[in-house]
């Protein structure tokens, strides 16, 4: 396992690159265990806080696994197993484990959202949805605009739970980084961006119970898509 010396304005980048590449060309596989940081450094010609910047961004999206007292692993692909693994398959599955995330979280979100909104954040939550799902755009351009994190933060925002919003928050960003690289097909997210509505909908009613049904349904949805994308 030979890595190549890094030159770049933003370097500890010019790592993760690498690192994906090696997968992709299968010098890397899920479950192996990475050189010491010492060893990094000299073969990669970064300093020490660089090369952990790199690590903390993968760790972060769920790519690596770092064990105490053990080192640092790629991530074994726990969703789906495949012959051979490429960087984008575990970035799927690390995708997965955050809607999992989502599903556990969000569905409570939901309710409280449906429960303590003001009217304020209900009219806003409406204009979101008119905005953001009531144009005729690419999936890029939505995506671009990061419009699915807006609209979910501001229905965390409107359960008025400070610890919820910085959690979901911290997911919804995961989220986003690993989305770019597990696109949805466009219809699947015109089917998803329509849920949305009926989300927002349950909300003004103030249905608690509606309100998770839908956000539940949402998310399921999205898992059903990604594994659909997955054995494609």
């Amino acid at each position: 396992m030979n890595f190549k010396k890094v030159r770049n304005v933003r370097l500890y980048e010019t790592i993760i690159q690498q690192i994906r590449q090696m997968i992709d060309e299968g010098k890397l596989q899920p479950g192996d265990k990475f050189p010491s940081e010492r060893e990094l450094m000299v073969q990669m010609g970064v300093s020490r806080s660089i090369l952990r910047e790199a690590f903390r961004v993968l760790e972060s999206r769920g790519l690596v696994e770092s064990k105490p007292g053990g080192g640092r692993y790629l991530r074994n692909v726990s969703g789906f197993q495949l012959i051979t693994c490429s960087a984008e398959d575990i970035e799927r599955d690390a995708l997965l484990e955050v809607v999992e995330a989502r599903e556990i979280i969000e569905v409570k979100i939901v309710r409280l959202a449906a429960k303590r909104a003001t009217e304020e954040e209900i009219e806003r939550l409406v204009e979101l949805d008119k905005e953001f799902h009531g144009n005729d755009m690419s999936i890029r351009e939505y995506m671009d605009k990061d419009r699915d994190l807006f609209f979910h933060l501001a229905i965390a925002e409107s359960a008025h739970n400070f610890i919820l919003k910085e959690v979901i928050s911290h997911i919804l960003n995961i989220s986003k980084e690993l989305r770019e690289k597990t696109i949805l097909d466009y219809d699947d997210w015109l089917n998803l961006c329509k849920q949305h509505g009926d989300i927002v909908r349950a909300i003004v009613k103030r249905d608690e119970e509606e309100a998770a049904k839908k956000m539940a349904l949402h998310l399921s949805e999205l898992r059903r898509d990604l594994l659909k994308r997955c054995f494609s």
